[in-house]
């Protein structure tokens, strides 16, 4: 068997919400000649970067997805990204490690990536040097509108986003929008919110747009005396 995995990832920017790292796992008996062909299965069920998909049919693509190939995830959840910014971490970084982390458990013969940086080449140079096994990799970036085993990986990741972000707005009780600091819902819940320890687990706070609105408020307060 020859394994390929296409990875992405969804949930960047948001300061609500945890980031998810999908990963679209086939085994292709006929080597990497049967690549094509299996991408084409997946272009036929509308396969595609998720961004350009509607949330319904992303849904009906993931669901049917699960039924075409192992599907793997790393959650870095807001605590897990605060933790790793807190001691001097980039966010690339923790990334690199999740995706280290199962691709060590898989041992694919090629990795199919949308790069995190401007460097594709460097990037998944990284990627490799750090593996214990040898394999291929093609890094480029925006491979999630070039590749279909990418563009999988796209929808897992940003079902897997969305799915969260519905979960959170039942626990909360409230409607914040998409998490993503632009997003004026989001803005207004952030304010009314931020200190709520209730809601403590949803927030990036080491986000500027946490830090700064904090800081605002403390300066407010400390105005008010």
């Amino acid at each position: 068997m020859y394994k390929v995995i296409g990875i992405d990832e969804a949930g960047k920017g948001p300061v609500i919400g945890s980031m998810f790292i999908g990963f679209s796992i086939i085994n292709l008996a006929e080597g990497l000649k049967g690549l094509n062909s299996y991408q084409e299965k997946l272009k036929d069920i509308g396969v595609m970067d998720s961004k350009k998909i509607t949330p319904k049919k992303r849904n009906h693509i993931y669901n049917q997805l699960k039924d075409m190939m192992d599907i793997k995830y790393a959650q870095l959840t807001p605590t897990v990204i605060d933790i790793n910014n807190s001691n001097g971490g980039k966010l690339n970084e923790l990334e690199i490690q999740s995706i280290i982390s199962i691709l060590e458990t898989e041992k694919p013969n090629l990795i199919i990536i949308d790069a995190l940086t401007a460097n594709p080449q460097k990037f998944g140079d990284e990627i490799l040097k750090r593996l214990s096994f040898e394999c291929k990799i093609i890094s480029e970036n925006k491979a999630d509108d070039k590749y279909e085993i990418v563009g999988a990986a796209s929808i897992i990741a940003k079902e897997l986003r969305e799915q969260e972000v519905e979960q959170i707005k039942i626990n909360v009780k409230k409607d914040y929008g998409s998490g993503y600091p632009a997003d004026p819902k989001t803005k207004k819940f952030l304010e009314e919110n931020y200190d709520n320890d209730e809601f403590h687990f949803i927030f990036r706070k080491s986000w500027e747009t946490y830090k700064k609105l904090k800081a605002s408020k403390n300066q407010k307060s400390l105005n008010d005396f």
